[in-house]
């Protein structure tokens, strides 16, 4: 039997989708760590990309715009749902619902690899939720996190340092800033939140030894690569 849904109950249940649910609560922390080896010393970050060339990080600074998460897919109606929301587009300011935080965040290296920074809790409807959507932006004035001594209002991405080429040679210093957009998902291999299990918490990890993988940052087009790289070196755990 197929299921025909007037606009009216589209509507209706696109309400439903973001109404709050006391007692329910989800848990976003953000940590930068490598995927492999890296030598930390205060903010200076020193490892080995994909292609060999010896990467000195003396600065960098992210901006995490917002994260939304998605329920589980159970019907086809849902899927008329997704078809109807804004999954697939990126806006430089987001707004926060019970299944959104739209507040943006700057992270830096000056906290110690895996160490986690509270960027806020969701109160979504009861469920199962499989997906989050991340989205990488400039940030504004009112970002939590803006570091001092480093300009990072307007700018998505800013990385300082220096390169070794795996072929030899002289290393090379290099700063890349962007104020690109970029969107990541992750699964959240069917999180449950329901009121006899209403709180959970995950940590997003960005694993900034893979940014300047297949790069040359003296490059012209390296920042665009490296907010690509940057998004895709994106994991999620408990």
């Amino acid at each position: 039997m197929k299921l025909h849904l007037s606009p009216t109950l589209l509507l209706l249940a696109l309400c439903a989708c973001g109404s709050r649910e006391e007692g329910i609560q989800l848990h976003l922390n953000l940590a930068l760590r490598p995927a492999g080896n890296a030598l930390s010393e205060n903010a200076t970050r020193s490892f080995t990309n994909a292609q060999g060339d010896r990467i000195t990080l003396s600065r960098a600074y992210v901006t995490l715009s917002s994260v939304e998460i998605f329920p589980c897919p159970t019907t086809s109606a849902w899927r008329w749902l997704r078809l109807l929301s804004p999954i697939g587009t990126a806006e430089a300011h987001e707004t926060s619902s019970p299944r959104k935080l739209g507040v943006p965040h700057v992270r830096g290296l000056e906290r110690p690899d895996g160490e986690a920074l509270v960027l806020g809790t969701l109160q979504p409807p009861p469920g199962s939720y499989c997906r989050a959507r991340l989205v990488f932006s400039p940030a504004d004035a009112d970002a939590e996190g803006l570091p001092t001594g480093a300009s990072m209002e307007g700018k998505t991405l800013l990385l300082e340092g220096q390169v070794l080429p795996t072929g030899g040679g002289a290393a090379r210093p290099f700063r890349l800033e962007t104020h690109g957009l970029a969107s990541a998902e992750v699964s959240l291999e069917g999180l449950s939140l329901t009121p006899n299990a209403p709180e959970a918490s995950r940590t997003i990890h960005l694993a900034y030894d893979q940014w300047l993988d297949g790069v040359d940052p003296t490059s012209a087009g390296a920042p665009e690569q490296v907010l690509k790289n940057l998004a895709r070196s994106t994991t999620l755990s408990p």
